[in-house]
């Protein structure tokens, strides 16, 4: 039986055969977790690890950074295998179960989202180091935290129109990080040492410059050349040359990405000046239209919500139970 008290030690000597023939091997496990009176050891992360060890293999050169990486995922699993054990309790608070007929039908469609049929499916895990036991294990585990995420987790979830507009918006900043454009700007120069009232000036100065900039038949170059310190693009209406994100400075830059084609930025100081940005034009985005991708992106922020509130969940389950990660 795997189960320790919470005050158990990292080594656990297994096998009542040491107290009666010393001479033969006894078997040391190390404890890498406690949850609860459940004890994991070493010995079930590494098996459990298996097959990603497999493909880390495949993919990771051998050497520091294959160690690293095996690290990382080791840290991941452990936490994951701490993460099925919460599960598990409440599950049994809730007299949750998931029954063989379930596990079939899970194990079929997850072999054809792959486009496996379910021996196929099989033959891969045992490929990979798994026995079809374990496998049908593995999809116990996810089909019982998927009742318990409905149960516990996804009532609490709601979104908005505004949150899917948000999530359309970080969708549409995300792109722009790959996409060139062209931009002008207009500097609004403060002198070294000036005085607070003379840099309450000059941003003032900013402030107007924007919103003639802003109106819809504002002439932005004209502007550049009449109020822009920058010498090197002032004659030019301001304009920069092509550029890529990243090739501004990052207050700029960061700026920029908030931008549409056409929009003036709001001043931005900049090396102790202000800046005043246009973004002139922008490669062509393959985002369709928001009312197109509604229903994606309303999707995409329910989910992220839902792994939200799923963690808050299982670290409400942690303050009740005794729970002791030792790797």
């Amino acid at each position: 039986m795997r189960a320790l008290s919470r005050w158990l030690g990292p080594l656990v000597v297994l096998g009542a055969v040491a107290s009666t023939r010393p001479a033969e091997a006894v078997i040391v496990e190390k404890v890498v977790a406690v949850v609860a009176d459940q004890a994991i050891f070493l010995s079930d992360l590494r098996h459990r690890a298996k097959p990603m060890l497999v493909q880390i293999a495949e993919r990771v050169p051998a050497g520091p950074q294959r160690g690293a990486v095996e690290s990382e995922m080791y840290r991941e699993l452990l936490q994951q295998m701490v993460d099925e054990r919460l599960v598990q309790l409440a599950a049994d608070r809730a007299q949750r179960r998931v029954s063989a007929e379930e596990i079939d039908r899970g194990m079929a469609q997850i072999a054809a989202s792959q486009g496996y049929t379910t021996d196929e499916l099989v033959a891969r895990a045992i490929e990979s180091g798994l026995t079809p036991q374990e496998l049908r294990l593995q999809v116990m585990r996810q089909l019982l935290e998927q009742k318990m995420v409905s149960l516990r987790v996804m009532p609490r979830v709601r979104i908005s129109p505004e949150d899917v507009k948000a999530g359309y918006a970080r969708l549409v900043r995300d792109e722009r990080k790959r996409l060139a454009f062209s931009a002008q700007w207009i500097i609004i120069r403060v002198m070294p040492g000036s005085s607070p009232e003379a840099r309450r000036e000059r941003r003032e100065l900013a402030d107007t410059v924007v919103g003639l900039a802003r109106q819809p038949t504002a002439d932005f170059a004209a502007l550049a050349r009449t109020y822009s310190d920058d010498a090197d693009t002032r004659a030019k209406g301001g304009a920069l040359p092509p550029l890529k994100p990243g090739q501004l400075a990052a207050e700029l830059d960061a700026a920029a990405l908030t931008l549409g084609v056409g929009d003036v930025s709001a001043p931005i100081s900049y090396g102790g000046d202000f800046a005043i940005l246009k973004i002139v034009a922008r490669d062509k985005s393959a985002l369709p239209p928001l009312e197109d991708a509604h229903e994606r992106v309303a999707s995409e922020v329910f989910s992220e919500r839902l792994q939200k509130a799923r963690r808050q969940w299982l670290d409400e389950l942690k303050r009740g139970i005794y729970v002791d990660v030792r790797m």
